[in-house]
């Protein structure tokens, strides 16, 4: 679980990856744009506190570099949920609005999170 506080800061959204198609893309850039509009601080950095993390599809299916196998690491270790764009901003609107005073839940609604992440995670450990 994340323990941080979200009465003291604005959620805050971290993307990891690069779209590898024009559709995807323009998804990628719609979400950030619409979770900017909603006062949800979006980053790329994995710096300070991170409460939800949206990745491409590839690295939730494991093709990725090993920095990006890291990051997803770190992510998973400190229990932050970690969606791809199909996750759309009305999910993670409301899975950041049940987030407590002192604790940012884990809500798992990533299609994704029944997948293996593959060899690049196991291997970047």
């Amino acid at each position: 679980m994340t323990t941080s506080s979200l009465s003291d800061r604005p959620a805050r959204v971290l993307f990891v990856g690069t779209p590898s198609s024009a559709i995807a893309l323009d998804q990628w850039t719609e979400l950030q744009e619409r979770l900017d509009l909603s006062g949800i601080e979006t980053t790329t950095a994995f710096e300070g506190e991170v409460d939800y993390a949206i990745l491409t599809e590839d690295i939730l299916d494991g093709y990725c570099t090993a920095a990006e196998a890291l990051t997803l690491q770190k992510l998973r270790a400190r229990g932050i949920t970690c969606a791809s764009t199909c996750a759309g901003p009305e999910q993670i609107l409301a899975a950041l609005a049940e987030a407590s005073v002192d604790v940012a839940s884990v809500v798992p609604i990533s299609a994704a999170r029944g997948r293996t992440y593959g060899r690049a995670v196991r291997s970047a450990v």
